[in-house]
């Protein structure tokens, strides 16, 4: 019964918030940043203003180098290695606390 109260409040709480999101956009425009670019000078000759409630975010044209891309596997493997050691710790001390928990129960 708890997970079905869950389920429906969660379906309530989302329809609300679609129902909110598609009134404002009926009542103006959204800040989505595909808005037209404004005139005004930023200091820079190349890079265009932002608008008015927007902010202006410079994205890289290339990719990452391959040290980039090494460091982030060789991350990526440590973390692997963090995540399984510490998952394996942890249920070891789980059978452990079971295991002594089943003993102290027979025994008295």
């Amino acid at each position: 019964m708890g997970y079905f109260i869950v389920v429906v409040l969660s379906v309530l709480v989302g329809s609300g918030v679609y129902a909110a999101t598609l009134r404002a956009a009926r009542e103006g425009t959204v800040a989505a940043g595909f808005e037209g670019r404004s005139t005004e000078s930023s200091g820079e000759a190349d890079v265009p203003a932002a608008g008015p409630g927007y902010t202006y975010l410079r994205v890289g044209v290339r990719g990452p180098s391959w040290q980039d891309r090494v460091v982030g596997f060789v991350g990526l493997l440590v973390l692997l290695g963090v995540s399984t050691v510490t998952l394996a710790f942890g249920i070891y001390q789980l059978g452990h606390i079971l295991n002594v928990t089943i003993e102290n129960f027979f025994t008295k």
